[in-house]
């Protein structure tokens, strides 16, 4: 640490005299506790910290002086709590109005040593790093420094941080980072809270009880776990033909049948998406769910196109089914699926043939480039655009890629129909993955991605070799890793956080590349992610209509056959696996208006969206779901609110349980008033009333409506 004057001495010294007049020795040197609060004085951009309740009272009532909270807090040791524990020595620096904390010896030796400083003993006792680590169940604190030659930073002054997120911003306010300061310990509440975080990135919603697992098992034991639990199963549905037959049709005259709703069953989505929320909603696979609800967004087919419910159904189970498997895997499947086949055209897709008219359809190389694995410009390691001397994006790929894979992929057909002979090309069969016909196929030499796929090869050793070359490109970790933050955690990730787990896709620690259980395991275990609170504005994203349908459900211990939640999220623009294009229900590179903050799932966030959020969570909570009598099987929803019901007649205690559930502990004083006037305000005998009160109000509160 360098402490340089401050050039606007006046300034320094009001804020110096400020200070100094704030605090006496007698403070100083209290027994500290074992919260850590900080302090903001706005005049002179100065933060604090303290952990000694006579100086929170002080400060307190000096508001009018300039004086805030600034709503954070950390835990800390109190004297002889833990023997691991160390003291953290507190200085002040009058000259320039600025407090320095340390857990190092050295440095708290080298400053008691200096005249510049006044020794102000013992703040708290935390935790020193171990290699540039925190030991487990402890929090990292960051430290940062303005030198005072910023003039828009006022006088020296250093900030702390438990959000590294936070931490790194303050690179671009002109702070020098100075890496990791101390470890403290994480309070119950704490823990809690960052169980509930996780359980908000990892699965479809937290129940009650989920919390408490959680904390129990901690969380890189609970996501291990969750990776090895076996994938739910959708209920698989024979090939029906591309054109329904006029006998299909859906009748409701008794008795009903399994044939009774041919048309719906069959030509549509119904069933998919009924087992989609039973599944997702009932089920104990979360996190292999939630991944394969964002492959669903990544490697995007529609039922705008294939309407047919058996061949979605094979395709999204092949999905949750490789949700964690070798990416190259992935490549390979999802590109031969039939369902890819038909919607982007790789089905049939044949060699130029100049007599008929013939060129290859370029769709599916061009997609498979730009939305599932490169993206449309080069990228550096972090996620950010290589750029040529003039400040230009550098594209990813080239026409000529896309024209010569176009090439590469012809031949391919729909699978052979169960019991029907092998054809030279078959009927539409979205089920399965596509054939061979070599006849069909070009074999002239090309390049894709600068690599030679040469003419001496089969049709399935040239597709293999492609996308080999494809998957070798230095675009791929990055631009993967970046898709599932976005989708698991936030909606902008920092270069930083995209960079970490792009290495680990590179190398999962022995030497494979593209290993997902290990790129999931990175990014949910990672700085960034966990942690109790988040505090910089931009991290985080909106929670989209169907885990924002999902978590409410999870959060009042539902029992589903999924009927009713199918065609809750349309009203909000996310019909399920019903994308209106490749391009998804919103895109990656949405911007939250003029800010320049990515915000994905805003694109379909407007007035009429938003209410519909509100309206679905009001029938959720107050309506009656009752069997769908046109389901054989259908058992309705039901919900066990027994968990708050206990708690409802303290309204305090109620929201404290759902503030942990549904907000992380994120619940600000302003909501949580609202709602309180409005639970007092239904009758104390009313258990089961209060609590869908609460219930209601806080998952259409803001803080609710964005993951943090």
């Amino acid at each position: 640490m360098q402490i340089k004057t401050f050039t606007q001495r006046t300034l320094a010294t009001l804020a110096a005299t400020l200070i100094a007049q704030s605090f006496s020795p007698s403070f100083a040197q209290s027994a500290p506790g074992n919260t850590i609060v900080e302090y903001y004085l706005q005049p002179f951009n100065k933060y604090y910290l303290t952990a000694m309740p006579a100086e929170w009272a002080l400060l307190d009532s000096l508001a009018a002086s300039g004086w805030k909270r600034t709503g954070i807090s950390y835990s800390a040791n109190t004297a002889g709590q833990d023997a691991a524990a160390k003291p953290t020595c507190r200085f002040f620096h009058p000259g320039v109005a600025t407090h320095f904390y340390s857990i190092d010896p050295a440095e708290c030796s080298l400053l008691a040593g200096l005249k510049e400083f006044i020794n102000e003993g013992i703040s708290w006792y935390a935790y020193a790093p171990s290699n540039g680590s925190c030991p487990a169940n402890t929090a990292p604190l960051y430290r940062t420094f303005n030198n005072g030659t910023n003039a828009n930073n006022g006088p020296a002054n250093h900030r702390y941080f438990s959000d590294y997120t936070f931490y790194q911003t303050y690179a671009a306010k002109g702070y020098n980072l100075e890496g990791l300061a101390m470890c403290l310990p994480q309070s119950s509440a704490e823990k809690r809270a960052d169980a509930s975080r996780l359980l908000f990135q990892a699965t479809f919603g937290a129940r009650p009880a989920d919390i408490d697992v959680v904390v129990s098992k901690g969380s890189t034991a609970w996501i291990d776990e969750q990776l090895n639990k076996p994938a739910s199963q959708y209920t698989p549905r024979d090939w029906v033909s591309i054109t329904r037959p006029d006998t299909c049709t859906n009748s409701a005259t008794p008795p009903l049948t399994v044939n009774s709703y041919c048309s719906r069953d069959n030509y549509s989505l119904f069933l998919l998406q009924k087992e989609f929320f039973q599944q997702a909603i009932n089920n104990s696979d979360q996190l292999r769910q939630r991944v394969a609800w964002a492959w669903s967004q990544f490697f995007v087919t529609s039922g705008v196109d294939v309407g047919q419910a058996y061949g979605m159904i094979d395709y999204q189970q092949l999905l949750r089914d490789q949700a964690f498997a070798n990416f190259r895997t992935l490549l390979s499947k999802v590109t031969l699926h039939a369902a890819m086949g038909r919607f982007l055209d790789m089905a049939n897709n044949q060699k130029p043939d100049a007599a008929r008219g013939i060129e290859p359809n370029e769709n599916y190389s061009r997609e498979l480039m730009q939305l599932f694995s490169l993206g449309l410009y080069q990228l550096n390691n972090d996620g950010t655009y290589k750029r040529d001397a003039k400040g230009v994006a550098m594209d990813a790929y080239t026409q000529e890629d896309v024209e010569d894979l176009a090439h590469v992929m012809t031949g391919w057909v729909y699978p052979t129909v169960p019991g029907q002979s092998t054809a030279t090309r078959n009927p539409n069969n979205n089920k399965g993955y596509m054939e061979e016909r070599p006849q069909f196929h070009e074999y002239a030499e090309k390049t894709v991605l600068g690599k030679k796929i040469t003419s001496n090869l089969t049709q399935s050793q040239r597709l293999e070799s492609a996308l080999d070359a494809i998957f070798a490109h230095p675009n791929v970790p990055p631009f993967v890793s970046r898709a599932l933050i976005q989708q698991l955690v936030t909606g902008d990730p920092s270069p930083s956080y995209v960079d970490r787990v792009a290495k680990v896709f590179q190398n999962n620690g022995s030497g494979i590349r593209g290993d997902m259980k290990a790129v999931v395991r990175a990014i949910l275990t990672d700085v960034e992610a966990r942690g109790a609170g988040k505090w910089e504005p931009s991290y985080g994203h909106l929670s989209e209509p169907v885990l924002k349908l999902t978590r409410l459900a999870r959060a009042m211990n539902a029992t589903t056959d999924g009927l009713y939640f199918r065609g809750a999220t349309a009203g909000a623009a996310q019909s399920v696996f019903y994308s209106p294009s490749v391009f998804n229900y919103y895109p990656p590179d949405y911007e939250l208006s003029k800010s320049g903050v990515l915000a994905p799932e805003f694109a379909i966030y407007n007035t009429s969206t938003a209410l519909s959020r509100v309206n679905t969570a009001y029938n959720t909570v107050y309506g009656t779901i009752t069997p769908d009598a046109t389901v054989i099987g259908a058992t309705g929803t039901q919900f066990d609110l027994s968990s708050y019901a206990a708690l409802a007649s303290d309204s305090n205690a109620l929201l404290d349980r759902i503030n942990e559930v549904l907000f992380a502990n994120r619940m600000t004083a302003s909501t949580r008033a609202i709602i309180k006037k409005a639970v007092d305000a239904v009758s104390a005998s009313d258990a089961t009333g209060r609590a869908r009160m609460a219930l209601y109000l806080s998952v259409a509160a803001p803080e609710a409506q964005v993951l943090r």
